[in-house]
């Protein structure tokens, strides 16, 4: 794999707004597309406090273990599909923003920086204008304490 230089310059702006929009996707329901062409490697989306939710470990299993009513089943489904595993705090990050539409490829043109930070999106090579932004779940870390939900984070499961 080639070098990337990373673009980042942090703001309070989360820059996913100026790089993508939200549309239907061939891959799967809706899919985050590219408005303008975003270099590679482009820091096209980081989390800011308000854009995710993070759930620890122990705030996930005593959610798990207790008695559960339809709507919080429904909750733990929807946590699930819109979070990913960050291993630098042992947490899950329930992402609130369009971040959570980008769908999974094994050909994927976006993903963590080369030093494997979270919480941040780098193109892999110039996404071009209407292309969906992808990225490959498999990539992503699966924490232990998860391993009964599995589906939820594992392409080849699905």
């Amino acid at each position: 794999m080639t070098d990337i230089v990373i673009r980042y310059n942090p703001s309070s702006i989360n820059p996913i707004e100026e790089y993508a929009v939200v549309k239907p996707s061939k891959i799967h329901g809706f899919g985050l597309f590219a408005k303008k062409l975003i270099p590679k490697g482009t820091v096209w989306w980081h989390a800011r406090e308000q854009d995710v939710m993070i759930i620890t470990k122990d705030q996930f299993i005593i959610l798990d273990t207790s008695i559960k009513s339809p709507q919080i089943e429904n909750f733990m489904i929807i946590l699930l599909n819109y979070s990913y595993c960050e291993r630098d705090i042992d947490a899950l990050i329930f992402i609130l923003d369009n971040n959570r539409y980008v769908n999974h490829s094994f050909k994927p043109n976006s993903g963590l920086p080369e030093d494997g930070t979270g919480l941040r999106s780098v193109a892999q090579r110039d996404i071009q204008i209407g292309e969906e932004i992808t990225e490959d779940y498999s990539k992503y870390t699966i924490f232990n304490w998860l391993k009964k939900y599995n589906e939820f984070f594992d392409p080849s499961c699905w």
